[in-house]
């Protein structure tokens, strides 16, 4: 079920007593608010150990995954031994694979290419994956004890513009966009590259979780994410009051 920010926050004040929120819930509580999401936003870091607080048995896609803990606010602890798709421990750095064998899954299991040669140009013009740890966390944000690697939102057109503005206020630049993408490649652009992404949720991860056909994600780097969230009360994407253009 989508995330109550309202009863959170009543919930969190009853339980701390007047100790202080964490600085991710408190993000939290602002983004959502601020674009009145329906999903809270997810964190993602790697490591070489466990997270002791982490479902590591649960054998899973990674789009599932993504799914499982926006609706369950869940952590899981994904290695190569329970992520269950190719792709996904390839785009998460888990267990690298040539890039003929990525295109080879592209082209024979989803039909995304035309021939081998065409889908292996393609994938070795994006950017590719890189190793980072043994273990890759994923949980919703505001259970985070350490600053992640990259903040993901599942979200709207509106509200991605709004999002996308937030983090552009002090200086945009364009970005590009990879078709014949999933959510494990997002994160995986958005690591290597440093920038934010945005995906589309292409039609394969669609028949393994409940997106919806007017959802988007965006990911970004948790540095991205930190001056979205410090702009707020400063950018007209946030709260601050605009007026019309006058020429």
């Amino acid at each position: 079920m989508a995330w109550e920010r309202k009863a959170y926050i009543k919930e969190r004040s009853e339980e701390l007593l007047g100790e202080v929120m964490s600085k991710f819930e408190e993000q939290t509580i602002d983004i959502v608010g601020t674009l009145g999401l329906r999903w809270e936003p997810l964190a993602m870091r790697f490591s070489d150990r466990e997270d002791p607080r982490g479902d590591s048995s649960r054998r899973i896609r990674v789009c599932e995954a993504f799914d499982a803990v926006r609706r369950e606010g869940s952590i899981i602890d994904f290695t190569k031994e329970n992520c269950i798709c190719p792709g996904g421990k390839h785009y998460l750095g888990l267990e690298p694979l040539p890039p003929e064998i990525v295109a080879g899954v592209w082209t024979k299991a989803y039909k995304a290419y035309g021939s081998i040669d065409t889908a292996v140009a393609s994938v070795k013009k994006q950017p590719q994956p890189v190793k980072r740890g043994s273990h890759f966390i994923l949980n919703p944000l505001r259970k985070s004890e350490s600053d992640p690697d990259v903040v993901a939102f599942f979200l709207n057109p509106e509200q991605a513009d709004r999002l996308l503005g937030l983090v552009s206020f002090n200086g945009a630049q364009p970005f590009a966009y990879y078709p014949v993408s999933n959510i494990c490649s997002a994160i995986s652009n958005t690591l290597v590259k440093g920038t934010s992404e945005i995906n589309f949720l292409s039609s394969h991860s669609r028949k393994f979780a409940k997106w919806s056909p007017n959802e988007l994600m965006v990911s970004m780097p948790f540095k991205d994410f930190e001056l979205a969230v410090g702009n707020i009360d400063l950018s007209g994407y946030g709260s601050a009051v605009t007026g019309q253009p006058r020429v």
